[in-house]
């Protein structure tokens, strides 16, 4: 089986409104609205999870209802969000050990509910590679030059640009080597981490490249959600 947890724990606090930014409209449709859509309709999972903070629970799950009927909002998994985004997804972790079991033939992919241009491609590509690999990460090459601070206030050496990329979502892992990965770490290094492929690289284990791109935008900021608009515009003028 294939499970997809969306990660929308998040309360807000950066994007400085009373709405967090997952529940924010784009173009008419809440963000994470957007996001589930293309999880649904690439058929290419099996069980989706929504992970949402305690206090936004039944306002997702109205929300979810909706705009998919009770039978297509039901059959979500929704769980709630921990202090931080890997507690958030530790949960989700717990609820498949629970209600699915461990497999190694299965596998889970975790996406911020933040990021809704994600592709049907993308999300394949990573299935693809996690298949593969174990474990996979969609990623793009960082076209900036990038420096290291050697003392306070000078930048003193660069690194390569080519062996340079920034991480996205989603993230996959086949489900036994995730559980056996996350199980190790305490509670307090959990909550130091921002994202799932620190499990592995903090453990020596190397994650796969799959595709990522430029358009998959986080929306963090105000700013962000202005950017986010236009490619919806951009998107929508293209097909129309």
């Amino acid at each position: 089986m294939i499970f997809a947890a969306i990660l929308a724990g998040g309360k807000g606090a950066r994007m400085g409104t009373a709405v967090p930014k997952q529940y924010m409209e784009l173009a008419g449709r809440p963000v994470i609205i957007r996001t589930i859509d293309v999880f649904l309709k690439s058929g290419l999972v099996d069980v989706l999870y929504v992970s949402v903070n305690e206090a936004w629970l039944d306002y997702a799950k109205e929300l979810c209802v909706r705009y998919y009927g009770e039978d297509v909002a039901g059959s979500f998994r929704f769980v709630c969000g921990g202090k931080e985004r890997m507690m958030s997804f530790l949960n989700v972790i717990y609820d498949i050990r629970d209600t699915y079991g461990i497999h190694e033939t299965d596998m889970v992919l975790s996406h911020d509910a933040v990021r809704p241009f994600v592709t049907r491609e993308i999300i394949e590509d990573c299935i693809e590679k996690t298949r593969e690999f174990k474990v996979a990460m969609a990623s793009v090459q960082s076209a900036d030059t990038t420096y290291s601070m050697g003392r306070e206030g000078f930048l003193t050496s660069t690194y390569d640009r080519k062996k340079l990329y920034v991480g996205q979502t989603p993230q996959g892992c086949r489900m036994d080597f995730m559980y056996d990965v996350i199980s190790s770490y305490t509670e307090e290094e959990l909550l130091s981490m921002t994202g799932t492929s620190q499990l592995f690289i903090n453990r020596g284990i190397d994650v796969k490249v799959s595709l990522g791109h430029v358009n998959n935008l986080k929306i963090t900021t105000l700013k962000d959600i202005a950017l986010a608009e236009i490619q919806v515009e951009e998107a929508e003028g293209a097909t129309s």
